[in-house]
């Protein structure tokens, strides 16, 4: 973790001056250890769907209906918001212009890879890591700026268990999070002290947090070729308290989800109201926590997933789309979704576009 601190310091000054006269923005945004490229896709509604290596971090009772065993060797994924985007994509005579457009946007980036993690019916085990880089600024008078710049790394394991004729599902997860960054206010007044980038560094956090999972999930298949699923999860469960990088409070999560098979194909379809007491975020939304997507699936694989999966959905009042490509014979899987976060006071108050890729090397 120390050798990262004086990257973390270039990033945040950086940006900091790269920004500075931007009016204000309003962000609130929850944060997370790890999402799923697959369930961004459709919306990010997947506490109910969860049916792979990703349960783990939806809710671990979806242990219980992953079918097959993956051994996902390594996995690396970047998410950029648009507005990267469009600056990296301008050569050096525009970027200086380009940067104007973005007066009043928000700048993120977040990249991390995944480690030998190994899912199997009823358990699994995830080593992770990523990176963040989220800032924002506000008072156009008098400009300060709210830097939040971090690396975490952890191990997440988990199991379930089926009761009632295996109508009901139970899963437990632990996980340990190491986390190393800093997250800091700076007045423009700040920027003139020689010692700005010292006390940058002098403000690091660098802590550790355990915290466990639990989730149910009742299966209901009375319906002809729909199955219906309804899930509930408490994730973070004591509230996982990072200093001045963030807070991963407790949280409830309630799924409902159905899957089906047409003409060959698997349709999943789910609706999440994540976040149902508005811990994570202290502005309060129905329409912000409530996602919704589908998926379907060509041609099934031996590693849990489709040869090609397509997706579509709403998080919150946002659409996002997605899919997956994983060649028969191949031990590689690429996950794409265009997706987008409300960084605003109220649900379509200020989208922020987003575009992730994942690419693992699994069997």
């Amino acid at each position: 973790m120390a050798r990262i601190r004086p990257i973390l310091s270039c990033l945040l000054l950086a940006g900091t001056l790269a920004l500075y006269g931007a009016p204000k923005v309003t962000a609130d945004e929850p944060q997370h250890l790890r999402l799923s490229i697959r369930a961004l896709g459709m919306g990010n509604a997947f506490v109910a769907a969860a049916n792979d290596e990703s349960s783990l971090f939806y809710n671990p009772a979806g242990l219980a209906s992953v079918k097959r065993s993956m051994f996902e060797i390594l996995s690396v994924n970047a998410t950029l918001n648009q507005n990267l985007i469009d600056l990296s994509q301008a050569d050096s005579d525009e970027s200086t212009a380009k940067m104007g457009e973005f007066v009043g946007e928000k700048l993120y980036v977040e990249a991390g890879t995944g480690l030998l993690s190994f899912t199997a019916p009823y358990w699994g085990y995830s080593f992770f890591n990523n990176l963040v880089l989220d800032q924002q600024v506000h008072n156009p008078t008098v400009p300060y700026f709210e830097t939040l710049a971090y690396v975490q790394a952890g191990l997440i394991g988990g199991f379930a268990f089926t009761l009632w004729d295996q109508s009901l599902d139970v899963g437990v997860s632990m996980k340990y999070v190491q986390r190393a960054g800093i997250g800091k206010t700076v007045h423009i007044v700040d920027l003139l002290d020689d010692d700005f980038a010292d006390n940058i560094q002098d403000e690091f956090v660098n802590t550790s947090r355990i915290s466990p999972d639990v989730g149910v999930t009742y299966h209901y298949d009375r319906f002809y070729n729909a199955f219906l699923s309804f899930s509930a999860v408490m994730k973070n469960i004591g509230g996982m308290d990072f200093g001045s990088t963030g807070t991963l409070p407790t949280t409830i999560d309630f799924g409902v989800a159905s899957e089906s098979e047409v003409l060959g194909v698997d349709v999943i379809g789910a609706v999440d109201l994540v976040d149902a007491t508005y811990q994570a975020t202290e502005k309060k939304s129905f329409q912000r926590n409530l996602n919704m997507g589908m998926e379907l699936g060509f041609w099934p694989r031996s590693n849990n997933h489709h040869a090609l999966a397509l997706r579509f959905g709403r998080k919150g009042p946002y659409t996002t789309t997605g899919l997956s490509l994983n060649p028969p014979y191949l031990p590689f899987m690429i996950d794409y979704a265009s997706w987008s976060e409300e960084v605003g006071a109220a649900a379509g108050a200020k989208e922020d576009k987003r575009t992730s890729v994942q690419i693992s090397f699994n069997f």
